[in-house]
């Protein structure tokens, strides 16, 4: 049995990794899903100072708080950045990252850098461009509309309902890294129904790449949500 950590994305909380982490659980398996600082039941906390080093303590805490070793890491979409940063700090208690369309940084890069990467400047433009909402909202960024990401009408519902504004300087600020994480296995699950998407490019990247596991999945950006039986089924796999 293994020991998983589910770092959700952007706007989100650990809230939707309900389903999945329950049928993970039911196989056995040890699950957390952290709440990262600032967002859901801890949007009370949530300010312009939040960046992506309070999000990735959030993470080295938890794996402090429960002894935690033999852990797989998974990321969903701005958790990429979360569980990179931190895995490069504690690599000897990963056993494998997981990006769940998400992105994945190289030293010195932040998000904005990302979505550039990966992304034609025409689209690339539209995501940025709704982070400049920060400037009229007291440093916090609007959640994106759930329809924009491909999924069903229930989860759309679902994520209108609890996804929270989050700080700007989480996507600004820049990941860096020593190398320590580099030998660790990881895996990558990209969905493959929703369009643009900055998540496919980083899916080829890496498809066939040493040390790495592709696997796609039908189903929008929020697989956890959407497609909860498929996603955990991959994920028991990978343990």
């Amino acid at each position: 049995m293994a020991n998983y950590v589910l770092i959700h994305g952007a706007w989100h909380g650990g809230w939707c990794w309900r389903d999945a982490a329950r049928m993970l659980r039911a196989q056995g398996h040890t699950v957390f899903t952290p709440t990262l600082t600032g967002n859901g039941e801890s949007r009370h906390l949530g300010g312009e100072r939040i960046t992506l080093e309070t999000h990735t303590r959030d993470v080295l805490g938890l794996i402090a708080a429960e002894e935690l070793d033999d852990v797989i890491l998974v990321g969903h979409s701005y958790g990429g950045m979360v569980i990179t940063s931190a895995a490069d700090r504690v690599a000897s208690q990963i056993r494998r990252l997981v990006y769940l369309d998400a992105f994945v940084p190289t030293h010195g890069e932040n998000l904005v850098d990302c979505i550039r990467r990966n992304l034609p400047a025409e689209a690339a433009a539209i995501f940025i461009g709704h982070f400049h909402q920060a400037r009229h909202n007291d440093g916090l960024i609007p959640p994106i509309p759930g329809a924009l990401f491909g999924q069903t009408p229930s989860t759309t519902e679902w994520m209108e309902r609890q996804c929270n504004p989050q700080s700007l300087a989480t996507f600004q600020w820049p990941v860096l890294l020593t190398g320590a994480a580099d030998a660790i296995p990881r895996s990558y699950i990209v969905a493959n129904d929703w369009q643009p998407s900055p998540f496919q490019a980083e899916a080829t990247r890496y498809d066939g790449a040493a040390g790495w596991t592709l696997d796609r999945l039908p189903g929008g950006h929020c697989l956890m949500m959407d497609s909860p039986a498929a996603l955990s089924a991959v994920l028991a796999k990978l343990a």
